[in-house]
């Protein structure tokens, strides 16, 4: 369809034609020039016209980019706010976790912090976190002074298997005023790492009751975490008349000595049943110590059965290792026990033997006095070697 515009010249002109035919037809001079004048009026007033509405026609298009621009600009001031509004959300949110969780990191980064530490979870980390008073404010808590840390940390650094785990000290912000919920926290922030979580509460300033929480050391369903709960322990006098400072400085040193101990079974456990290596600690403590040797020794024993659960050692090893542990702090009946297991298996023949096992129950069967014992365990050991070779050669088991 012709738009109206176009058909309106196109009438103009065909009107301009037929007049200059008239012209053409009368000859007459005046009249042409009356003609003339007309027409050039006419196209005057079509040029006119014609100026108008392209006026009118940039007037609507500058309308409408002005419309367009003022639109992209309203979205677009639109959009700076509703991003400012989801960043500035966003940035309350984790101050607010900051502010709330007891360690001065967002999730991510706490992560990322203990990550690096332990090699990617290849050894525990040791987080000691300031034990709380329970006759001070959540802010009188945060403030300090922060009791016991020191002294546990200083007895762990100065522990021959300091080495065992990687300390954290300062990770933790202040003590653990909402325990549970606080734990909960830590305990999501570093998912999937193994750590060794030290605190604790002050009572009325007269006992302490400290705490251990463990969890990723072992990978097994009845271990995932781990807590140990000590006993309360009373507190030296501590008003400033009766206050002795050497008391109450042994008493933080035997609380972070205890807590030392701990933490280094538990390590234990994790070197073993991951790495596979054979458990030191009894024999890093103190002889005179002789009691705690022995507890310690039990639970070593039990990560053995961990162990051999998770597939870490076979049956004769654990057993073996059982009975070095108890043989080492003098607990003859529990050696004897684990090391007849060791040789009723060793001798079925049912399973391979490692050969070295097989010697180091040879040289405990020896030492606990039973000569017949040890000669069939080393006649087990001839059996296991010649096995081994044949396997090495490819002939079987023979």
């Amino acid at each position: 369809m012709v738009s109206a515009g176009l058909f309106t010249g196109l009438s103009g002109l065909s009107g301009n034609l037929l007049t200059l035919y008239k012209i053409k037809q009368d000859g007459s001079f005046r009249d042409q020039q009356e003609l003339l004048h007309e027409i050039r009026e006419l196209e005057a007033g079509n040029a006119q016209q014609r100026d108008l509405r392209k006026e009118s026609q940039a007037f609507r298009n500058r309308t409408h980019e002005a419309t367009v621009g003022n639109f992209y600009e309203i979205e677009r001031d639109w959009r700076q706010a509703r991003i400012g509004i989801e960043v500035k959300a966003i940035q309350e949110k984790m101050d607010r976790e900051i502010s709330d969780s007891p360690f001065p990191y967002t999730n991510d980064d706490f992560y990322a912090l203990v990550h690096d530490a332990t090699r990617g979870g290849e050894i525990p980390a040791l987080l000691v976190a300031p034990f709380v008073r329970d006759n001070l404010s959540g802010q009188e808590n945060a403030d300090g002074p922060h009791s016991f840390r020191v002294a546990i940390r200083r007895k762990w650094l100065q522990s021959s298997w300091s080495s065992d785990l990687v300390s954290l000290d300062g990770a933790l912000k202040r003590p653990l005023t909402s325990t549970d919920v606080d734990i909960f926290h830590i305990q999501r922030a570093l998912r999937d790492l193994p750590v060794i979580l030290v605190y604790g509460e002050v009572q009325s300033n007269s006992r302490v009751w400290p705490a251990l929480c463990a969890w990723n050391i072992v990978d097994s369903p009845e271990m995932r975490s781990v807590q140990v709960n000590f006993p309360p322990v009373i507190l030296p006098e501590v008003n400033q008349q009766s206050l002795d400072q050497n008391s109450f400085l042994a008493f933080e040193d035997e609380l972070g000595g205890s807590t030392a101990i701990v933490a280094g079974l538990i390590a234990e456990w994790f070197h073993l049943v991951k790495h596979g290596r054979i458990p030191r600690l009894h024999n890093l403590i103190p002889e005179t110590l002789e009691s705690e040797r022995r507890v310690i020794a039990a639970g070593l024993a039990a990560s053995f059965e961990v162990a051999l659960e998770r597939g870490r050692v076979d049956f004769v090893s654990a057993r073996v290792g059982q009975a070095s542990v108890y043989l080492d702090v003098g607990l003859r009946d529990q050696a004897v026990s684990a090391a007849h297991q060791a040789l009723d298996a060793t001798e079925s023949g049912g399973t391979h033997v490692a050969t070295q096992s097989v010697r180091r129950l040879a040289e405990i069967m020896q030492a606990l006095g039973l000569s017949d014992e040890a000669y069939r365990a080393r006649l087990a050991l001839e059996s296991a070697a010649r096995r081994a070779i044949l396997r090495n050669f490819g002939w079987g088991n023979r």
